[in-house]
């Protein structure tokens, strides 16, 4: 009987081992279209595979939706909302997801959203910190388009974008990006110099795009996941959300690149000049040491009470040398009144 046991657990070993050397080598052969097989163990798998067997049906009033997120920063969400405004179209859904550490910084978010009380902008205020998952998934349960992309605050768009366009790339062969593009050579959060990846010439066929593999770039270039203006199938990062642990939108952004090996074989398209600018002008988290700038948090509420915002128009078409990038910024009267009245007029034109 002993003999029948050790005999059964040595041909089972064998048969693991066979499957394993055909799992991969299928895996080889269907590289070249994007699929890969993992082991079905996997419960990160098992979701994903229900993602893409199961029938669902989409709201196809919106080509995509975005959630922000935002800490402490009303100054610079307000910077984020107008450009956004002023520059995307068409405007589509926006859900902020946002903490106050106190009342004044509250009483400033409210103002900043009384400004768009007329917008398609969603508001939702964390209750802690241990909340983030819970109302992040949340959140992306009540999104009816088929695809989302996230934007962190100290972002300002650039250059003007057109989300029917952004929006049209499959994201489970292509995930397109925002903040990429031919005149990124630095990677500003690691401080190194990075090299352009080789582009794809018969992929796609738009004039004003560059295409490569997310497998053969480096540093930025290799980082599908990022959640700064990168587009996704919006199940699949529900899937996602389900199955990793995260408490704040960085340890969400790390935990989904751990996930790389289901989107590393995948297309990476971006436009020829970055659509957004990160600007890391102070950090208020303690999740990460990312470099940032000096400029505190309550220094730009005190700007914002006294009757300022940035002035984010004077960076529309700034050329970036890396995705986050230091630079200087002014301020400029505001006018609650007025600013409204202009971004209508603005958009108009």
């Amino acid at each position: 009987m002993a003999i029948l046991k050790l005999l059964m657990s040595v041909i089972n070993s064998a048969i693991q081992k066979c499957i394993g050397l055909i799992v991969r080598f299928i895996n080889v052969l269907l590289l070249s279209l994007n699929f890969i097989i993992v082991k079905k163990e996997n419960c990160i798998c098992k979701k994903l595979v229900d993602v893409y067997t199961t029938p669902h049906k989409t709201n196809n009033e919106h080509p995509a939706e975005c959630i922000i997120f935002s800490m402490d920063r009303a100054i610079q969400l307000h910077a984020l909302l107008s450009s956004y405004f002023e520059k995307v179209t068409p405007s589509v859904p926006v859900h902020v997801l946002y903490r106050a550490s106190s009342n004044p910084h509250q009483k400033a978010y409210d103002s900043v959203f009384s400004l768009f009380d007329e917008k398609q902008i969603f508001p939702v205020s964390q209750k802690d910190k241990g909340s983030f998952k819970k109302q992040l998934i949340t959140i992306l349960e009540s999104i009816k388009a088929e695809k989302v992309f996230f934007l962190v605050d100290d972002i300002i768009f650039i250059e003007d974008m057109d989300v029917f366009d952004f929006a049209k790339f499959d994201p489970r062969t292509t995930i397109i990006s925002l903040r990429l593009g031919a005149n990124l050579k630095r990677a500003y959060t690691l401080q190194k110099e990075q090299q352009l990846p080789p582009f794809i010439s018969d992929i796609i066929q738009d004039s004003d795009k560059l295409c490569w593999k997310w497998e053969d770039g480096e540093l930025d270039w290799a980082y599908p996941l990022s959640v700064d203006g990168n587009l996704f199938l919006t199940r699949e990062i529900i899937a996602l959300a389900k199955s990793i642990n995260f408490n704040s939108p960085n340890t969400f952004e790390s935990n989904l690149q751990k996930q790389l090996r289901y989107f590393k074989h995948r297309y990476g398209v971006c436009y020829k000049k970055s659509k957004i600018i990160n600007i890391p002008m102070n950090k208020v988290q303690d999740t990460n040491d990312n470099i940032h700038g000096t400029i505190h948090q309550d220094y730009l509420l005190n700007q914002w009470n006294h009757g300022m915002q940035i002035d984010y128009r004077a960076l529309y078409g700034f050329v970036n040398e890396s995705a986050h990038q230091e630079i200087d910024i002014t301020f400029t009267k505001r006018n609650d009144l007025d600013s409204i009245k202009e971004v209508e007029q603005f958009e108009r034109f």
